[in-house]
C-alpha cells in the first residue's frame, strides 16, 4: 500500500484516498466485532438459562478478548489531518 504518489498534485489526495480506505476497513472490522459480541451475549445469556457453567465460561472468555480487542482499538492513533 505504499505506492502513493510522494510529490506532485496528486500527494493529498492520495494521503486522502488511503485514509479513507483504512477508515472503511476499520469499520467493518469494528461491524464484525459488534455482531460477534451480540451473538456471545446472546449465547452467554443462553448458557445461564440452561446452566451450561463450561459455555457460559468459554463466553465470558470470549466477551473478555473482545473488550480488550476495543480497548487496543482505542489506543490507535488515528491522524484525520488532511493536507
Amino acid at each position: 500500500m505504499k505506492d502513493l504518489i510522494m510529490t506532485g498534485p496528486f500527494l493529498s489526495a492520495s494521503i486522502i484516498l488511503e485514509n479513507m480506505a483504512r477508515s472503511l476497513y476499520f469499520s467493518g472490522l469494528l461491524m464484525e466485532t459488534i455482531e460477534k459480541q451480540r451473538e456471545t451475549e446472546f449465547e452467554l445469556q443462553m448458557a445461564k438459562i440452561m446452566g451450561d457453567t463450561e459455555l457460559a465460561k468459554q463466553c465470558e472468555a470470549d466477551l473478555a478478548i473482545i473488550d480488550k480487542a476495543y480497548e487496543v482499538t482505542a489506543m490507535l492513533d488515528f491522524d484525520d489531518s488532511v493536507q
